[in-house]
């Protein structure tokens, strides 16, 4: 699985993580409170620790996790993009947007 940061979506997960150096970023698929397994939103976690049996994505320079196990909720090539107008994340690949407003949590 690749995933493609452009500068603009770099640059804000950088600011978001400015006051949490030390934590990890992961791609999850969330599905707490979605009210079933296959029902979920994609997010950004900053965590002091991964959940599950992670692997290291190939991106262009972030370091970015993902649970194994999730995979299968993305597509095999990914970009996330920043949305200046809403001022949040945007993660799509090239046959559709998985999440229009994809937001970073702390955890």
């Amino acid at each position: 699985m690749q995933l493609h940061i452009t500068e603009q979506a770099k640059q804000a997960i950088q600011r978001a993580k400015t006051a949490y150096p030390d934590k990890k970023i992961q791609l999850r698929y969330d599905i707490d409170g979605c009210g079933c397994a296959v029902n979920g939103i994609p997010v950004i976690w900053l965590t002091d620790e991964l959940t599950g049996e992670c692997e290291l994505l190939e991106t262009n320079g972030v370091p970015v996790y993902i649970q194994s196990s999730q995979k299968v909720f993305f597509d095999d090539a990914m970009t996330v993009d920043y949305h200046e107008k809403a001022g949040t994340l945007m993660l799509k690949s090239p046959a559709q947007v998985l999440s229009p407003r994809m937001g970073i949590l702390v955890k």
